[in-house]
This record gives C-alpha cells, sequence and structure tokens, in this order.
C-alpha cells in the first residue's frame, strides 16, 4: 500500500502544527487526502498553514490550544470525534528544546520543559485512548528525540523528557496492542526547522524538513514501534548507548561543538 492509499480519508490531529515539522507534515498528509485537526499556540500561523493544506484539497479544523492545558486537549478530542466521527492517527509534536547547563542550571526553564514535552504529550494522547480501545483501532504517534536515548551535554531539561516521552509511548504500546491501538515513538536527528536555526552547537547530519515529514509519514504507515532517522545519526546513538560511562564522559564534550552556553529554551 502507498502512503496516499493508507492516508486517504484517515483523520489525523498534528499539534505543533503551525511551523517546523508540524506544519511541512500536515502539508504533506493534505496531499496524500487526510482529513486534518491542526493545533498550536499562534493562531494566525496556523491559518497560514491551513489554507496550505485546503489548497491541497484536506479538510481541516484549526483549534489553537497550549498542550500544557488538559481541559482544552480535551475539548479538541470533542471537536474532532463531532466532526470527523473518529480519530484514527494522533501525532504529539508540540514541543520545545533549549540548553540547561548544570552550572548554570534554571529550574524555572526545567519545569516549562517537563511541562510542555512531558504533559503535553499526555495531554494530547490519552483522552484519546478510551474511543480508539473500543474501536480497536487506532495510531497514537510521540515524536521524541535522538537525544533522548543519553543525557546530552548542557542538555539535562531536553534529553530527560525526550527519554520520558520514549519510555511513556513505549508502555503505551505494551498496555495497547491487545486492543489493536499502536503507539509509537519518533526519533528525529536534527531537522532544518526554525527550532534549528542557531549556532550553539553542531548539529551534523541535518535533514531537510520535507524529507523528514515523508520518512514520519512512512514510518507511521508501517506502524514501527521506535523510528530513528537519518540513518548516520541512528548509528552514532547506537554507538553512543554502548559507550561506557567513562569514555562517553570523556568522548561527547569533545565532539558536541558546544559553545559557551547559557541557559535559554528553543
Amino acid at each position: 500500500m502507498g502512503l496516499k492509499e493508507f492516508y486517504q480519508g484517515k483523520s489525523v490531529v498534528i499539534t505543533g502544527a503551525s511551523s517546523g515539522i508540524g506544519a511541512d507534515l500536515a502539508e504533506v498528509l493534505a496531499g496524500f487526502g487526510a482529513k486534518l485537526c491542526l493545533t498550536a499556540r499562534r493562531e494566525e500561523k496556523l491559518k497560514e498553514v491551513r489554507e496550505r493544506c485546503e489548497a491541497l484539497g484536506a479538510e481541516v479544523l484549526v483549534m489553537p490550544a497550549d498542550v500544557t492545558d488538559a481541559h482544552r486537549m480535551a475539548e479538541i478530542r470533542d471537536a474532532v470525534l463531532e466532526r470527523f466521527g473518529q480519530a484514527d492517527i494522533i501525532i504529539a509534536n508540540a514541543g520545545v528544546g533549549g540548553l540547561n547547563p548544570a552550572e548554570h542550571f534554571d529550574l524555572e526553564i526545567h519545569r516549562k520543559t517537563v511541562e510542555i514535552n512531558v504533559m503535553g504529550l499526555a495531554n494530547t494522547l490519552v483522552p484519546f485512548i478510551h474511543d480508539m480501545v473500543e474501536r480497536r483501532s487506532g495510531i497514537l504517534v510521540g515524536v521524541s528525540s535522538l537525544a533522548g536515548f543519553r543525557g546530552l551535554p548542557n542538555a539535562a531539561s531536553y534529553s530527560s523528557t525526550k527519554s520520558q516521552q520514549m519510555v511513556f509511548m513505549e508502555s503505551l504500546r505494551v498496555d495497547l496492542k491487545k486492543h489493536n491501538v499502536a503507539a509509537l515513538s519518533i526519533h528525529p536527528g536534527f531537522v532544518k526547522t526554525p527550532m534549528t536555526a542557531h549556532d550553539d552547537f553542531d548539529m551534523p547530519f541535518m535533514v531537510p524538513v520535507r524529507k523528514s515529514s515523508h520518512l514520519i509519514a512512512k514510518a507511521i504507515m508501517k506502524r514501527k514501534a521506535r523510528y530513528l532517522y537519518p540513518w548516520p545519526m541512528k548509528i552514532l546513538t547506537w554507538f553512543n548507548r554502548h559507550l561506557p560511562c567513562w569514555l562517553y564522559d570523556w568522548f561527547l564534550p569533545r565532539v558536541s561543538g558546544q559553545k559557551d552556553p547559557r541557559p535559554k529554551m528553543l
């Protein structure tokens, strides 16, 4: 089955859809014939994405929201079920990056990162689980990161939340498999988006956002439990995961290209 045949007529919810991976993925799935619910905090940007998706023939529902607001995310579920009858694929893409080096650690940045990346993921996916279990059909997608496999330099907040996302999705996968509901964890490397438009550290093997969208779309279609890309970063991640701590502690700071960082969110 091709991508267009798979996505044709399916209802898809995408958070963080006002820019970057979320916006581009929305356009790609619109071209495949999906029905879309797009959500993010910036309503004007969402409307621009909706116009591009509607120009491709898609039916689009726009619902501005902050993923840290559990009540609002439940309202989105209700609106999607009323508009489309069911939710086939939920893509929890909203998230923040940033630097939070230990010697300058900012607890407020850490708190916000946890609220958005960890609680935002749960607020997005959990409201749809009951309906999917009853229908015995559906796909839940968490967009994590290759940064979640080990603690990266100056990234205690980001790496730890991405690790939590990965483990959360794995537990959902184990619990929901018997109900024919898939829970997938997507782990991009560096993707060319506004979030990576900086030079605070080296970003090798950068992936164009459109290529990233096609890779994610294929991984969802194939119900990949855990999908890492691009392949050179996947190999480096495997290598890093198997380094003993003493070697990892020496090696990573020397190859990460970190500048003199101060805490900030991206």
